[in-house]
């Protein structure tokens, strides 16, 4: 059997509207329902309160005798008020407690409650409105009117996300209160009744605006989560990709400076024998790949050490002729190699600045400079000022375009890698920058292609210390105090042990050799020791050299201090950090042999005077 057209139509749209009702009651985002939810029951607070003082005034204000059904309506409104101001408090309670205590199930159920708390609420403000409201005086009724207006537009804001208990509670209180003031008699009946609904109208414009706003503000805050999110991740991949960088330098450069450490000490070693007189062109050419090689690691190791946060300047006042005496030392062999004039002034001058990383920031853009400069000259002069005073590198090299001056100091960025000798890593500029940055010294470059670069170093100016050591004959009286010095090698490489025996015994020393903390206390037995130089590895099964540094200064003799050098690969900061608590220095691979040479006179230098030493 067929249903009539019209009802048929009419149960259709009651369903659309029904549907329409419920998507708009459905929060999807568990956070939103948690929000809509606490701010209907902090109203409930707020709304029996209020209920309940309307209630109260209307029972005391009423003239004679109340009538049973004011009396019954009173009783059920009362328990009802007060039940509900009751689950407000305890919704609230439980909701300030932290985020996942109350599972989802049950804030689920809390927030499906208000529609039957909505319903019960319209059913009896209409049931006040149908019934009690005639009943009063026009004063009395204006006062209800107001108050019932208030406590229902109040919740325009915390029912706008929740149209299903708007639907059950607004338009039957607002149609009952627009009836009754209607059939009223007064002149005003007609006036309130118009009032009501035109209320009724800015209620659902300004919940329907209230619910647009608010998904608009979660939806912004649910991307602006995913944005976090995916920032998060993103950031954690490129953390990985920074930690993974920093690993395979890490262990390219640990495997790669065992041999050409070795390779180092070794060619210099030849040169300086008379023996390999014929074959010394080989040995400078093998000298020069083998210090180019020992740069490549050296930045490799800069970079690390910069990346794993364990590059800290040490601003003190700072003498340049020391740095500048090392850069000519250093590298004028390299630049006569190549043809080229290196030319380093002189400078009595001192600066505030960190001498090790002073050091470091010059050798780079000296190394630099000689590596693009294929013929001419390269300069390091001092241009002093009154409070301040600028290192200047100049080279006649092939020099820069404008437009690459800042791409320079980039990691990885070789501008021209095509011409002989200009192999590397594109690191230099960049370590630079870095140092630069450490020591809050101001960079400038100025360069014109195939005319030259200039880069210029600006530091502030440190008056010199009152009392200054005299420097007339330092260099003889220094390589004079090695003659005879007890020095200790420890390492489990064979090949790396000769070439240090080697070259110590060729400065003067007196060489004893080890390959583990065994044979390291019974060389100290055989006789003292002035200096220990260990390896950190000795194997798996050995304690490492700063246990073994450790081990011989504890039997050492008392009252005086055993200087120590650790050479590695190695640069965790675990590392640095327990060096540095022993009082050891850290040399990393490879090292040069005046590198060396000069930190085992700095060691004697900082500790006590050695013992009297036998020469024969």
């Amino acid at each position: 059997m067929k249903l009539p057209l019209v009802p048929l139509s009419l149960h259709a749209l009651s369903s659309r509207a029904g549907r329409w009702l419920l998507d708009k009651w459905r929060i999807a985002d568990p956070d939103s329902r948690a929000w809509y939810t606490r701010a209907i029951y902090l109203d409930y607070i707020f709304n029996s309160a209020v209920g309940l003082f309307i209630s109260l005034a209307i029972y005391l204000s009423w003239p004679g005798q109340p009538w049973l059904f004011l009396q019954a309506f009173m009783v059920v409104w009362t328990v009802y008020l007060t039940a509900r101001l009751g689950l407000g408090l305890i919704y609230a309670r439980r909701t300030s407690l932290p985020a996942g205590a109350m599972p989802a199930q049950t804030m689920l159920r809390w927030a499906r409650l208000p529609i039957l708390f909505q319903a019960i609420d319209g059913v009896m403000l209409s049931l006040l409105c149908l019934f009690i409201y005639p009943r009063l005086d026009e004063v009395t009724q204006m006062a209800l009117m107001a108050s019932i207006l208030v406590m229902v537009g109040s919740t325009a804001f915390s029912l706008a996300g929740h149209w299903l208990a708007m639907a059950v509670y607004a338009p039957p209180i607002y149609a009952s209160l627009a009836w009754v003031s209607w059939q009223q008699e007064h002149a005003y009946a007609q006036v309130f009744a118009l009032f009501t609904l035109a209320m009724f109208g800015l209620y659902v414009f300004y919940a329907s605006n209230q619910h647009r706003t608010m998904n608009k503000g979660f939806e912004l805050a649910r991307l602006n989560g995913e944005l976090a999110s995916q920032l998060q991740a993103k950031n954690a991949e490129l953390q990985e990709l920074a930690t993974g960088r920093g690993r395979l330098l890490a262990t390219v450069s640990h495997d790669l400076r065992q041999p050409a450490h070795a390779i180092g000490l070794m060619t210099e070693q030849a040169l300086n024998d008379p023996v390999c007189e014929p074959i010394k062109d080989t040995l400078r050419d093998l000298h020069g790949l083998s210090q180019s090689l020992s740069a490549s690691l050296a930045t490799l190791m800069d970079l690390t050490r910069l990346d794993a946060g364990l590059v800290q300047a040490r601003i003190a006042p700072t003498p340049l002729e020391p740095l500048l005496d090392r850069l000519r030392a250093e590298y004028g062999p390299s630049a006569r190699h190549k043809g080229l004039t290196l030319t380093v002034g002189s400078s009595s001058a001192w600066v505030q600045s960190d001498p090790v990383l002073l050091h470091a920031l010059m050798g780079n853009l000296l190394a630099n400079a000689l590596k693009y400069t294929r013929q001419g000259q390269v300069q390091v002069t001092v241009e002093e000022a009154e409070s301040d005073l600028r290192l200047v590198v100049q080279d006649t090299g092939i020099g820069i375009p404008a437009d690459q001056l800042e791409r320079i100091f980039r990691e990885f960025v070789r501008l021209d890698g095509s011409l002989p000798g200009t192999e590397g890593l594109g690191l230099g500029l960049s370590i630079v920058r870095r140092y630069a940055g450490l020591l809050s010294h101001q960079l400038e470059v100025q360069s014109q292609p195939q005319q030259g670069s200039r880069f210029e170093v600006h530091m502030q100016r440190a008056p010199a210390p009152a009392r200054l050591s005299a420097q007339t004959g330092a260099a003889a009286a220094q390589d004079a105090r090695l003659q005879g010095l007890r020095v200790l090698a420890v390492d489990n490489v064979d090949l790396l042990l000769k070439s240090m025996e080697r070259t110590l015994s060729a400065w003067g020393c007196a060489v004893s050799t080890a390959e583990c903390l065994t044979q390291a206390r019974a060389r100290q037995l055989e006789r003292p020791l002035d200096l220990v130089i260990s390896d950190f590895h000795l194997g798996d099964r050995e304690p490492d050299g700063l246990a073994v540094i450790e081990a011989l200064r504890a039997s050492h003799t008392p009252g005086r201090a055993l200087p120590a050098i650790l050479l590695t690969g190695d640069v965790a900061p675990e590392l640095e950090a327990a060096a540095g608590r022993a009082g050891v220095v850290v040399l990393h691979k490879p090292v040069r042999p005046g590198v060396l040479q000069r930190c085992m006179l700095e060691q004697l230098d900082a500790g006590e005077k050695p013992s009297e030493r036998s020469h024969t």
